[in-house]
């Protein structure tokens, strides 16, 4: 692209999934700008050619706070991206969230405003008040164009704002993310059952225990359950697996990113996410693009990120089922076509190319 066109992103510059888009269209020749509100917390954004940020600084404390001082910051902001806005001048403003940078970009007022949806301000904020509600549907009504991560929340949101939605998938990088190479001259190892989530309620954590109780039950075969995550619910979840006699089986492994996220997907025989609620899944594509096979529950985004041909999407209520799916894709998990078949569904439809791609065409009918 001989002229870059310059983009104003209003996103949270310590999200993983701004750090991707923003490095994806640096990399395409875009010039990116990042208006956040959060304090930067994360370096990635060290040594950029043609970007610039600000950040506001409100904390995380105060971002998660309903505080009257929190909230005060939040509308002042409006006046410091105003003039961000007005001396960086872009071609696109692109708000990341409708709640909050949403409402940033109505306060702009810029015509070429693409407003991309997340998850829980899609699934969550709106049902807060009618006061929420009302942002939403104003943040979602303004934009031009409004993008979203998934099908299902493009039904979700509809049920708030009647209008056209054009889906743009967050993307994995399927190179950093794939299939480990094996010498050949492996011990026999355990059945390696795994998930990535934050430990909270909605993602199901308590859910997969169980299961992976039931099948110790089933099968004599050596395996282990590890769990990749932080959050609110370990000590209860400690706790069910002593009382379901499978504590010493079960490995809570904290949280874990870059390469060692990789080597833990990549151990990973089967993939299981019986999430309560999901806008997307990402963890569920990373993970099949290192071969593992993914069983999920039938909510929100995850059916559209599952492979229906290497992996089972089991309704959310029917516990057998989950037994019957599991004890199917550890049958399956030795194949390493299976495995592979698994890596190119995510190839051909989520990898960062071609999601990038989806939002460029995008840019290009703004």
């Amino acid at each position: 692209m001989s002229d870059p066109k310059r983009i104003l992103f209003l996103a949270d510059i310590n999200s993983t999934h701004t750090e991707r888009w923003v490095l994806s269209l640096l990399g395409m020749g875009y010039t990116i700008a990042l208006f956040s509100l959060s304090e930067k917390q994360k370096t990635w954004t060290s040594g950029l050619s043609n970007f610039d940020f600000k950040c506001f600084g409100i904390s995380e404390n105060e971002t998660k706070s309903n505080s009257r001082f929190g909230k005060l910051k939040y509308f002042n902001a409006k006046t410091e991206v105003k003039g961000y806005f007005e001396s960086f001048q872009p071609d696109i403003v692109h708000a990341h969230y409708a709640s909050s940078y949403g409402t940033l970009a109505r306060s702009v007022g810029f015509e070429k405003t693409i407003l991309s949806l997340w998850g829980s301000d899609v699934y969550v904020f709106p049902q807060r008040s009618f006061i929420h509600k009302y942002l939403f549907k104003k943040a979602v009504k303004f934009a031009k164009i409004v993008c979203s991560t998934s099908e299902d929340m493009v039904r979700e949101a509809s049920k708030y704002v009647k209008r056209d939605y054009i889906v743009t998938p967050f993307g994995v990088d399927t190179d950093r993310f794939h299939i480990a190479e094996k010498s050949g001259n492996e011990q026999a190892e355990p059945l390696i059952i795994g998930t990535a989530k934050m430990l909270e309620e909605v993602y199901g954590i308590d859910r997969l225990i169980r299961l992976y109780s039931r099948f110790r039950e089933q099968t004599d075969r050596p395996s282990k359950l590890l769990i990749y995550g932080r959050g609110s619910q370990k000590e209860a979840l400690e706790k069910l697996s002593e009382e379901l006699n499978v504590a010493d089986f079960v490995s809570f492994e904290g949280f874990v990113s870059g390469e060692d996220l990789v080597r833990a997907y990549q151990s990973f025989d089967v993939f299981v996410s019986l999430s309560r609620r999901e806008s997307f899944g990402v963890s569920t594509l990373e993970a099949q693009a290192c071969g593992a096979l993914a069983m999920v529950t039938n909510v929100g985004g995850l059916p559209e990120v599952t492979c229906s041909k290497t992996g089972r999407i089991v309704n959310e209520d029917d516990e057998e089922n989950w037994s019957e799916a599991l004890l199917e894709l550890v049958e399956m998990s030795g194949d390493i076509e299976i495995k592979k078949r698994a890596r190119d569904f995510v190839k051909s439809n989520f990898s960062e190319q071609v999601c990038v791609d989806k939002l460029i065409q995008v840019y290009e009918n703004v």
